[in-house]
């Protein structure tokens, strides 16, 4: 809820009914005195969306200029036809620059890492904390997106002191160090995701939009390097069988007992169960942002041999029906 008040700041100080806003949402409006509580996924998305229309602001008023509605959407369709993610990120450089709107954006890169940074703009008013994340946010998950693969951040860095709800970052960016109080704003990651080519299309980009700011944050974890690579294992699984390895099968290819490998695992906070599950879900997730595939496709692609199970874990994993998701959540 810490977060929910920082989104709506912007809001505030230019007039706007919060309650309203809230109410409107599905949001009880007496959870603003109680910062620690939790909100459902599905209405603080239903807020922003309210909050971005009403003030026809995609960064609700927490900049020095408001950001249009269809800022996001313009550099996105520039990103996506780079040839690889270096491309792309640059891309989003150049666009967001051309604005000169509270930050000065730069991807800078050495033989081992890249770097995604943001400086505040001398004399510009930035609201709090919560517009710095979204940046970093958004172009962390987009990037990701583009070539359909987690990008593990090696460090994350911000400007401001450690917030309330700092504990969330873990989730947010994969469980990162962060460093507060930093000169700018960054996220380092291997050099080598700058090469990965992009593998979405203008279709699925579109879907990608409507369903915003859904995937942002959906709930994704990333562990030890044991968890990536049993990751790997299980993705070229169901690539090739629409099914996940056993237990067993992992083990043998690891040359590692069972119990062995469950008690790696566990040290790095993560199981196999998990492991197949976060496959299982972000597969859907790429196949339900195009629309080539039917929901019982997917449902078969994803391990299950009956759709109606499929439905019931995604609606567990993210809090949503796939045709919800599909559709970008019209409720």
């Amino acid at each position: 809820m810490s977060q929910v008040i920082q989104s709506l700041r912007g809001a505030e100080l230019k007039g706007f009914d919060l309650q309203r806003l809230l109410r409107k949402s599905g949001i009880d409006e007496r959870l603003i005195q109680q910062p620690q509580a939790r909100v459902p996924l599905e209405k603080f998305i239903l807020l922003t969306r309210y909050t971005s229309g009403t003030m026809q602001d995609e960064l609700h008023g927490l900049l020095q200029f408001p950001h249009r509605l269809g800022h996001f959407r313009s550099m996105a369709l520039s990103a996506i036809h780079g040839g690889s993610l270096g491309e792309a990120m640059q891309r989003c450089v150049d666009f967001s620059n051309l604005f000169e709107n509270s930050f000065v954006y730069k991807l800078h890169k050495n033989n081992q890492y890249a770097q995604y940074s943001i400086t505040r703009i001398e004399g510009h008013k930035i609201q709090n904390a919560f517009a710095v994340e979204s940046i970093l946010t958004v172009m962390h998950r987009f990037a990701g997106w583009l070539i359909n693969e987690r990008i593990i951040p090696d460090q994350v860095g911000v400007d401001f002191s450690m917030p309330q709800h700092a504990e969330e970052y873990q989730h947010v960016f994969y469980g990162a160090p962060i460093l507060y109080k930093q000169e700018f704003s960054s996220l380092r990651f291997p050099v080598s995701y700058l090469d990965r080519p992009i593998v979405q299309t203008e279709t699925n980009l579109n879907n990608y939009i409507r369903r915003a700011p859904m995937d942002l944050y959906l709930p994704l974890n990333a562990a030890g390097q044991l968890t990536l690579e049993i990751r790997s294992l299980v993705e070229k699984s169901f690539t090739l069988y629409n099914q996940p390895p056993s237990l067993d099968d992992i083990s043998q290819i690891l040359s590692l007992n069972p119990q062995t490998l469950r008690r790696y695992l566990k040290k790095e906070g993560s199981s196999f169960h998990q492991i197949k599950g976060q496959v299982r879900r972000d597969m859907a997730i790429n196949f339900l942002g195009g629309n080539e595939l039917s929901i019982e496709e997917i449902s078969e692609k994803s391990g299950y041999t009956e759709p109606s199970a499929f439905i019931r874990a995604f609606k567990m994993w993210t809090g949503f029906t796939p045709l919800q998701f599909r559709k970008g959540v019209e409720l």
